[in-house]
């Protein structure tokens, strides 16, 4: 049997899915991930699977807008006209095609974030299998969308309050569709995939559900899902939907290249026996390009929390895009660093302090560290995940932006303050999740 895996090109989406594909090739199945960057063709290789390039078929047009600006409009506005960019689309939807007849694979793992590509597998006669790395996106009248902050409550304002949250993705998502077709001269995302599933006989408008946070679904798709359910909102278990055993991969970061982090963990060993009150607090910033400004503003304010607090060893992980430079002079208990091996670091954390993706959450669980969440992204799944971090007393959550230094090392201290209490309910939830990887929830995919 070979799998094919077409992945978000995203490392959290990509470390949710390696759990996943681990399953499949302990089983003795053929794996192949495809990549459209070769930065993530390594990443998939390094891991002992198959990869092939392809061209991505199309961007979104809010990054074509923020790289090429006014540029883009243009293009579109002569391509109108032209078909070019039309042409171009369906020359690299050919090209897949090609290489999936190739490839022949009996079924695909296809990121909920690349369900336009569903008409695609569809005219291949391929099944499809929606990995949905995020909290479920379908509609549940009392569970608010993973867009949102809100934590439900058996009150009817609570569940008015969900209800608008509801509505308002489906308003949006379609005003936002109309705007772009008509800056766009209709050769926007939305209008081109659209023709994409009418030229494969897939109707587009009953099977595209426009009511889903962050991304467009397919109605009726089979649903497999990479956040734990222990972890959601209570919610009636949804058909044709189940649940992956586990999306942290334990086998990852084995071997740790780099020397400054041993050295450094080292040195706060020492400390530890030296003063056993030091308290290790991990910060991770985001990897993708884009979120510089709000990183800037939370490792500023951590800053400040580190000349204040002695006690408090910070370790922050800041990505490759970041310029840390005023951070300089760098107090003696904040240590930065590109990239860190989160899993072995999170053995030795007290807290940590996240942006609210799931994957970090899921090994907090895993690990049993407290969090405080401080969604960077207000359109993602953070808010939402932070909602579900408070909900189950697994740590607390702050603003980034508007909450001032002095209440965010309030919150910091609060945890401390109740830690008993969160490591409890953190075992609590890992033995929840433990519990999940059982047949009853996985027999339909055979992935446990």
């Amino acid at each position: 049997m070979t799998l094919l895996f077409d992945i978000y090109p995203a490392i959290g989406h990509l470390n949710a899915s390696f759990a996943l594909a681990n399953k499949w090739r302990e089983k003795q199945r053929r794996v192949v991930y495809c990549a459209v960057e070769s930065e993530y063709k390594k990443r998939i290789e390094d891991k002992g699977f198959e990869c092939v390039m392809l061209d991505h078929p199309l961007e979104s047009d809010k990054q074509e807008l923020r790289v090429k600006g006014l540029r883009f409009i243009l293009e579109c506005f002569i391509s109108a006209f032209t078909q070019k960019r039309e042409h171009d689309f369906f020359r690299k939807i050919a090209d897949w095609e090609n290489k999936i007849r190739e490839l022949s694979p009996d079924r695909v793992y296809m990121d909920a974030q690349c369900t336009m590509r569903t008409a695609l597998y569809h005219k291949l006669g391929i099944h499809v299998i929606s990995v949905e790395t995020m909290p479920l996106s379908l509609y549940d009248p009392w569970v608010p969308p993973f867009t949102s902050g809100l934590i439900p409550k058996q009150t009817i304002i609570s569940r008015l309050r969900i209800r608008f949250a509801w509505e308002r993705i489906a308003i949006g998502r379609k005003v936002r569709n109309l705007f772009y077709s008509l800056l766009l001269c209709k050769q926007d995302y939305f209008s081109l995939y659209k023709k994409l599933f009418i030229k494969y006989d897939y109707p587009f408008d009953e099977n595209v559900d426009l009511k889903r946070p962050f991304i467009m679904g397919i109605k009726g798709i089979d649903i497999l899902a990479m956040t734990p359910a222990s972890l959601d909102f209570p919610r009636k278990h949804p058909p044709k939907c189940q649940y992956a055993p586990s999306r942290v991969d334990l086998k990852r970061e084995e071997n740790i290249l780099n020397k400054r982090y041993l050295r450094v963990m080292e040195e706060i060993r020492l400390l530890k026996q030296q003063r056993p009150d030091t308290k290790i607090i991990y910060c991770f910033s985001s990897t993708i390009m884009g979120f510089e400004k709000r990183s800037k503003i939370i490792f500023k304010k951590i800053r400040d929390i580190c000349l204040r607090n002695p006690q408090f060893v910070f370790i922050l992980s800041v990505g490759k895009y970041h310029n840390t430079s005023y951070l300089l002079p760098c107090p003696s208990n904040m240590y930065v660093f590109q990239h860190l091996p989160q899993l072995h670091l999170l053995s030795y954390c007290d807290l940590m302090v996240t942006l609210g993706g799931m994957n970090s959450i899921a090994e907090c669980v895993e690990k049993e560290v407290p969090m405080l969440v401080c969604p960077l992204s207000l359109k993602s799944d953070q808010l939402g995940n932070s909602a579900r971090v408070v909900y189950h007393g697994l740590g607390l959550r702050a603003r980034i932006k508007w909450d001032s230094l002095r209440t965010i090392e309030k919150r910091i201290i609060q945890i401390f303050d109740n830690y008993a209490a969160f490591k409890r309910n953190l075992s609590i939830m890992k033995a929840k999740i433990l519990a999940e990887n059982t047949t009853a929830y996985t027999k339909e995919y055979e992935i446990t």
